[in-house]
């Protein structure tokens, strides 16, 4: 990977600051963005070599089990910000929230 002491806590950063803005359900499909790049990222940087039997972190492990095997986590991760990129926040969020209070206001304007 280049510039991993650069690349490293840029992604730890994205992690943490995504997921808690997942979590809270705010700017939920921006914040989704970030998670699928990384996880397209952790999978091709990491997990892709599996297939091909040169993964430096993964010794004596080859082929498409071993492949899918080590990449359940990132696969199910990468679903999820895909799903949530797609369909947005739910009734429960800060988003929802937001958006009833905006509703609210432009009503009792007009």
């Amino acid at each position: 990977m280049p510039a991993p002491g650069f690349f490293g806590p840029v992604d730890g950063v994205f992690e943490i600051v995504c997921g808690a803005l997942i979590l809270a359900g705010l700017a939920t499909r921006l914040a989704a963005v970030p998670m699928v790049v990384n996880m397209l990222g952790a999978l091709l940087i990491t997990k892709l070599p599996i297939l091909w039997g040169d993964a430096p972190l993964f010794e004596g492990e080859s082929g498409w089990w071993d492949f899918i095997h080590e990449s359940r986590t990132n696969l199910a991760q990468l679903c999820g910000s895909v799903f949530l990129l797609l369909v947005g926040a739910g009734a429960w969020s800060l988003d929802a929230r937001f958006a009833q209070q905006r509703q609210f206001e432009a009503l009792t304007r007009s």
